[in-house]
């Protein structure tokens, strides 16, 4: 909020040509919003940091996983907790979605407590499904000091013990999908070991991952059954494309308008970026700093297809040892 004048306001007739009278903040730049206006006279470094760091967008399909995330959250403890499967395409905005949620619940720290309440939990699943190091995960998360070489039974006492303490009600898993990587019996005995945690504390679990994340858990039927599944979308739809485009530009701090939103625009940044969400986002983020560099101010159609960008597609491609891809 801007600060009061303490002077006295004098009125006159004429106009004082060395004092500019006032403007609308925004009358020079319509296209932004009112967080991108807060930015616009700020050093570019400091424009270009704000960019790549973006922020939370409330995006269709994440605010429907948010809602039922919150609706885990005040969930009563119950011998069979309702969980959450979050399932799409790398990039899709899956670990956002986590990320934020944390961010509207983090630790609840009062002087007069004797300890904290944690009501969300999140970890990644360890890079093999190891329930020692499912375990470790989770007390690193916690803050709590172990024993590496302690046995898996006395961590997890320990996790029992701290869930109780600090109130857990939530625990979110990113990258559930690393189940795979192991023989099937470390898969089960990792399936087991979810499913123990959730029984035993009645915490109720939001796991994200791949398309892989739904053999990860529902080849399990008992475990499989207790997880609702929501898709996050590849986005195909120009509308909603046009939409979030809208948006970014709104946030985005650059002096002139780029009018992401038209037909020509949407049509280049959809097939760069493969209607991958994140892809999208990165892809008018890098752009943006690229439109600060080099003084333009805006994104256009050259500007983009300048940019050092590799599509999706291609990331993925496999490519033999000492064999030149193609381009």
């Amino acid at each position: 909020m801007p600060k009061k004048s303490n002077s006295p306001t004098v009125k006159s007739s004429t106009t004082n040509s060395s004092t500019p009278s006032p403007s609308k903040p925004n009358s020079s730049y319509p296209h932004l919003g009112k967080e991108a206006l807060k930015m616009i006279d700020a050093p570019d470094a400091e424009r270009q940091n704000a960019i790549l760091m973006g922020s939370w967008m409330s995006l269709g399909p994440s605010v429907k996983a948010l809602e039922f995330m919150e609706f885990l959250l005040r969930h009563p403890p119950s011998t069979r907790p309702p969980n959450l499967l979050l399932i799409g395409d790398s990039h899709s905005g899956k670990s956002t979605v986590l990320e934020h949620f944390l961010s509207l619940h983090g630790p609840v720290v009062s002087p007069e407590a004797e300890t904290s309440v944690v009501d969300v939990v999140v970890i990644t699943c360890p890079p093999e499904p190891k329930i020692k190091a499912l375990y470790m995960s989770i007390l690193d998360a916690l803050l709590v000091p172990y024993k590496p070489n302690a046995e898996e039974g006395a961590m997890y006492s320990q996790i029992k013990l701290m869930f109780r303490k600090v109130s857990v009600k939530v625990l979110l898993i990113d990258e559930i999908n690393n189940t795979l990587q192991g023989p099937p019996l470390r898969q089960r005995q990792f399936r087991n070991a979810l499913k123990n945690l959730a029984h035993d504390t009645k915490v109720r679990m939001v796991t994200a991952g791949t398309y892989d994340a739904l053999n990860a858990l529902t080849i399990d039927e008992q475990l499989g059954s207790r997880f609702e599944t929501m898709y996050m979308p590849r986005w195909k739809s120009d509308k909603e494309v046009g939409t979030l485009l809208a948006t970014m530009e709104k946030r985005i701090p650059l002096k002139k308008p780029s009018d992401l939103k038209s037909v020509a625009m949407l049509r280049l940044v959809q097939d760069r970026a493969e209607d991958s969400l994140g892809d999208i986002c990165s892809l008018v983020r890098n752009a943006a700093v690229k439109a600060i560099d080099t003084g333009d101010e805006q994104i256009t159609e050259a500007l983009i297809n300048d940019l050092v960008w590799t599509p999706p597609s291609k990331r993925r491609r496999s490519v033999q040892p000492g064999v030149q891809p193609a381009i």
